[in-house]
């Protein structure tokens, strides 16, 4: 049985000039990231990634209990695909995880992207985003929540 195909067929996904929007969800549904040591984990590395290797270009991203939302791009350091930044990113959460707090696995298989269109708006998407824990009752703004927040300022 193969699996479904959630990707775009023959989009390149290498580049630094598309932003894209992703759901990785943890393993079985499992409110994994409501163990504050696993969701620092998953935080301090985004901003590894992010500042230190220059890997992506972070502009907003919450990390519900159950699965992680982030709006980024590539950046132009990084010469592989988007798959195998993903891939990267959840084989390097998912052993400090294991290691650290004995939480395995701890991601899904698949992840979700949405190539963001030139006529869509940024700043919506990151509300959206950002207000999840609002809309779920965590807090009542989205600066009280601690998984969240912004990074780079988007692309003019």
């Amino acid at each position: 049985m193969s699996r479904k195909q959630i990707h775009l067929k023959n989009f390149d996904y290498r580049g630094s000039s598309t932003i894209y929007y992703l759901t990785l969800c943890a393993y079985n549904g499992k409110k994994l990231f409501l163990h504050n040591g696993v969701a620092k984990v998953i935080i301090d590395e985004l901003g590894f990634r992010g500042r230190v290797s220059e890997e992506i270009r972070l502009y907003c991203y919450c990390l519900m209990p159950d699965h992680l939302h982030l709006l980024m791009s590539l950046s132009e350091n990084y010469q592989k695909s988007l798959q195998n930044w993903v891939a990267a990113f959840k084989r390097y959460n998912a052993r400090a995880a294991n290691l650290l707090y004995g939480v395995s696995p701890l991601w899904q298989k698949n992840f979700y992207e949405h190539v963001v269109r030139t006529d869509e708006s940024l700043p919506r998407i990151t509300e959206y985003i950002l207000n999840n824990p609002v809309r779920k009752g965590f807090v009542s703004k989205w600066q009280d929540y601690p998984h969240s927040g912004m990074g780079d300022s988007f692309p003019v």
